[in-house]
């Protein structure tokens, strides 16, 4: 076996040392040579990818003897100054004496260094891009006075900046000091056809390499098709897989064998069997398929071969800027924005990590400064589109709260109330290190002090002026807003009282002045509602408009139905124990027979996967036709089996979790029995999965919580903290949307937020209404609040069974349950309330209220239809309460006003929050409950001006 230098350096810049193998750039260093002494500065710019680093450290490197330039690299690390502070350091032979902060303190340290030399200094900033992406305003400052101070001295040292182009722009602020900065610029073009040849053949002749007839030209050809250019580095990254597919090494150095699993190291490239030439032939270049993104399949490849793909994703993206470049890290700053991105790593695992990203040449090695970073920009550029919306808005906020603390040490300068409000939006979602959070509350605490300091010089004289001018001038415009608003409703329905779409169109007219009125949506909506009954003739486009939103028939009463957490499927299953699954996008019915008695389904959208639970404690997976994928047992029981396994995210090695007896078991993909999570001393009752798949949480019988996640030194999961304050079972637990925050519902009567630490946040929500305690429904039907209906509670001692955020987190729902001592304590679900809550000053309120009028079970067996139900839509601007008793539906507006009634049960609202979908027996139903999406309805389906009803559609304002 011999080993072989490949000849291409991948993502790696050229040295001087390379001049060897380093082609095609003569007319560009030639260009340099003579353009670096025409001036001080010498500003060298490009887009990346073409060589520019390449052409300093290579090219023109090597047009210099050493007795001709002493040259300085600088990279600007933390700091530009102190970086070449570092660099003059670094290379002086006399000890420096100033301490090289100020721009006479540079002059004194660049004479000393010519002295110790007696050459030109040549000072290169190399990527000076990064000083705008990440210095600050003061950075910059104080590094263009130095600049200057050297520039107009008489020493002899010049200064070369290397940058890319889009960054161009930012330099106008030092041609404002300095106005000659622009004045030599060199722009460095992508590598032409032409001498792209030479920079194939040249090496390939350098290192004995023959090439077949046409392989150069057909390989520029398959790079850049149709174009002139090539862009350097994915030319490099191609030679490089070439090279190694002719000596052999599929896997590039560093990677691991997929075949043998051997790792092999980084650095020379090694021939399975001796070869004294290799071979560019037109059969390699099939060989290396789709060239289109050489990187991306690079590193999808390099990271499915890793333990941990996501982690390591992660890992990488810290080391790229919120402007999608490159940048240096240290191993600790790499696990705090790891964390920011939502991924704790350990960190022997990060050690690792660097390491093995190091051996497959995705990062360079530790700098002198502790830094690792990406080997190109181009890498920093696939990993970048990789990143979420959410992730992007994450690294922006930190990057703003890190430049403010810098500020803040500085210049002492605080956060103002636009700032503090600013960063209140991701305060949630957001992982700061512990001084970044400090500072921030330190503002806080400031900004209060003011604010106080503020109010105790305002006289209250003044105040009391101010606010009896507000609340006269507000009461006043209110006052003949309303009158205003009911005159113009009073006016149209007498008009129009019996043409429904006259009144649509009319009210809707009104609705964009009024947008917050309920009464003109329910003008709306009732009138829309009676479209359906009027008799259409066939070819009509009405009768289009009524068969769109004809109801799915199913062929068996439908006991439960969910909307999917996309938004694009219905599912739930009938009284004969059929499964369905409604694609809202292709309207397309799947149909799965079950044989037994189905307590819950759960489904995964992206894996196509359902989870159907049974009453004997057995859970069948399988894909949307009923394909079984695996089955396996859980612990159903007859209070509340909502919560009994919870799906990991798509991005996870693991499938699904599931209750069982004490515990809870982890599954593979396969249906494979990975984990158990065993701590609870009495049978659990619910687990969930946080949103990022790092954290389970379980409750239980024994009145505690744990959270759990994977710890890495036992290579299993493990308990993180525990939740102890509930003093009765614990039926079901739910992490919020960040996975930050837990929510329980306990049979205490008790509610309780918590955070990842097992620190209870919230104030206690409690409900225990007294025996035959009276409470008024708050809603009613537009005529008055005296029609408000009064229900008699019998003996509820305010048990809950389930608790769940709302969709935008600003409300709680919550179902409750009671033992009937008559019925032998049989369980009865009973009612269902939302909560209204603040979770910064920690204020809640009950909002609304439903109660079924304590519907009996004559058995143990508990089914969905008992329950009286609260849905909220995803805006939180429409309320969806069923009374099973009454066997109906009120949609009703954020004040109370029932907006509709509908006839059945089960009410979703979609994922845009626009249509309200609900069961009737064996028909799914659909309406659009949006006034702009009734009005667009009805322009979509040209539906006449006027139609009438033969009904009055007045009603009382």
């Amino acid at each position: 076996m011999i080993t072989m230098k490949s000849p291409f350096k991948f993502l790696d810049s050229y040295t001087k040392d390379d001049r060897e193998i380093f082609f095609g750039r003569d007319r560009e260093i030639e260009e340099l040579y003579h353009r670096v002494f025409e001036s001080k500065i010498m500003l060298v710019y490009g887009v990346s990818g073409t060589g520019k680093s390449s052409l300093i450290h290579c090219g023109l490197a090597n047009k210099f003897q050493d007795t001709d330039w002493l040259p300085i690299v600088i990279r600007r690390g933390g700091n530009i100054i102190e970086s070449m502070a570092a660099g003059i350091r670094s290379a002086s032979i006399t000890e420096q004496q100033s301490k090289l902060v100020t721009a006479a303190d540079f002059k004194k340290g660049v004479r000393s260094l010519y002295l110790d030399h007696y050459k030109p200094v040549f000072f290169i900033f190399d990527q000076f891009e990064e000083l705008f992406i990440f210095g600050d305003k003061e950075e910059r400052r104080s590094f263009i006075q130095i600049v200057k101070s050297l520039v107009e001295s008489e020493l002899q040292c010049r200064f070369i900046f290397v940058m890319r182009e889009e960054y161009m722009a930012w330099v106008t602020e030092f041609e404002k000091i300095i106005t000659t900065f622009f004045s030599n610029r060199v722009r460095i073009e992508k590598m032409s056809h032409w001498n792209a040849l030479e920079a194939i053949k040249g090496p390939c002749n350098a290192f004995n390499i023959s090439l077949e007839e046409g392989f150069s030209e057909n390989l520029l050809e398959k790079l850049s098709p149709g174009e002139t250019d090539v862009e350097l580095t994915y030319l490099q990254v191609y030679l490089d897989k070439i090279f190694r597919l002719a000596a052999e090494i599929l896997p590039p150095p560093g990677s691991l064998s997929r075949e043998s699993g051997r790792e092999l190291k980084g650095g020379s490239s090694q021939a399975t069997e001796p070869k004294e030439e290799l071979t560019f032939t037109l059969g390699l270049l099939d060989k290396t398929g789709n060239v289109s993104d050489l990187l991306g399949s690079f590193l999808e490849e390099q990271l499915s071969l890793l333990d941990n793909p996501e982690t390591a994703l992660a890992v990488l993206k810290s080391f790229v800027s919120v402007k999608g470049t490159k940048q240096p890290m240290r191993p600790e700053e790499v696990k705090e924005y790891a964390l920011t991105l939502g991924k704790d790593v350990p960190e022997p695992m990060l050690v690792e990590l660097i390491q093995t990203f190091v051996n497959l040449r995705v990062l360079r090695d530790k700098d002198q400064n502790g830094c690792y970073e990406l080997r190109h920009d181009a890498l920093a550029e696939k990993i970048f589109e990789k990143f979420t919306i959410s992730e992007k808005e994450l690294l922006e906020i930190r990057k703003f709260v890190e430049n403010a603390h810098s500020n803040f040490v500085k210049r002492g300068i605080f956060l103002n109330k636009d700032d503090l409000d600013y960063i209140s939006q991701y305060e949630n979602k957001l992982i700061l290190p512990k001084h970044l959070s400090e500072f921030i509350e330190q503002c806080r605490k400031k900004l209060l002090f003011r604010r106080k300091a503020l109010k105790r010089i305002t006289t209250i004289s003044t105040l009391v002026f101010v606010l009896i001018a507000a609340a006269i001038g507000r009461s006043m415009y209110l006052n003949q807003s309303h009158i205003k608003e009911k005159e113009l409703i009073g006016s149209m329905l007498i008009k129009f009282e019996s043409d429904p779409v006259k009144l649509i169109k009319g009210s809707y007219s009104l609705w964009e002045k009024y947008p917050l009125s309920s009464v003109l949506q329910r003008i709306i909506l009732k009138n829309f509602q009676k479209l359906f009954d009027v008799k259409a003739d066939s070819s009509n486009q009405l009768c289009t408009l009524q068969e769109f939103f004809k109801p799915l028939l199913l062929p068996s009463p439908v006991i439960k139905a969910e909307i999917s957490g996309t938004g694009k499927k219905i599912f739930g299953w009938m009284e004969n124990q059929t499964v369905f699954i409604w694609n809202l996008n292709s309207n397309k019915i799947d149909l799965i027979n079950t044989k037994g008695e189905l307590v819950n389904l759960e489904i995964f959208e992206k894996d196509s996967l359902v989870a159907m639970i049974f009453k004997d404690n057995s859970v069948n997976v399988s894909d949307f036709h009923g394909k079984e994928a695996f089955n396996f047992k859980t612990s159903v029981n007859k209070v509340f089996n909502d919560r009994l396994l919870s799906f990991f995210p798509s991005s996870s090695e693991y499938s699904m979790t599931a209750v069982k007896d004490n515990g809870a078991v982890i599954y593979s993909r396969s249906g494979k029995k990975l984990f158990e999570l065993n701590g609870h001393h009495d049978k659990v009752n619910s687990v969930d999965v946080s949103p990022d798949g790092r954290f389970i949480i379980t409750v239980g019988d024994d009145n505690k919580g744990y959270i759990w996640n994977f710890n890495h030194d036992i290579n299993r999961f493990s308990i993180y903290d525990s939740l102890i304050g509930h003093k009765d079972t614990i039926w079901s637990c739910e992490f919020n949307k960040t996975g930050k925050f837990i929510l329980t519902a306990s049979g205490d009567s008790t509610i309780k937020i918590w955070n990842l630490n097992g620190r209870h946040l919230n104030p206690e929500f409690l409900f225990a209404w007294n025996y035959q305690n009276i409470v008024r429904s708050r809603y009613y039907d537009g005529r008055s609040d005296n029609n408000a209906t009064d229900k008699h509670l019998s003996a509820y001692y305010g048990k809950n069974c389930n608790a769940s955020f709302s969709d935008d987190e600003m409300s709680l729902i919550v179902t409750g349950y009671k033992y009937d001592q008559d019925l032998q304590n049989m369980i009865k679900l009973d009612y269902s309330q939302v909560l209204l809550f603040d979770w910064k000053s920690k204020f809640y309120t009950q909002y609304w209220s439903a109660f079924s009028g304590m519907v009996q079970s004559e058995t143990e067996k508990i089914t969905p239809e008992t329950f009286s139900k609260v849905v909220i839509s995803p805006s939180g601007d429409r309320v969806a309460i069923v009374d099973h008793e009454a066997g109906q539906i009120d949609l009703l507006s954020p004040e109370g006003l029932r907006l509709i009634t509908l006839e059945g049960n089960n009410p979703m609202f979609s994922e845009d929050g626009k249509e309200l979908f609900w069961i009737k027996k064996n028909h799914v139903n659909r309406l659009p409950i949006d006034p702009k999406e009734i009005k667009d309805l009805l322009d979509k389906y040209k539906i006449p001006d006027s139609i009438k009803s033969g009904e009055s559609s007045l009603i009382v304002l």
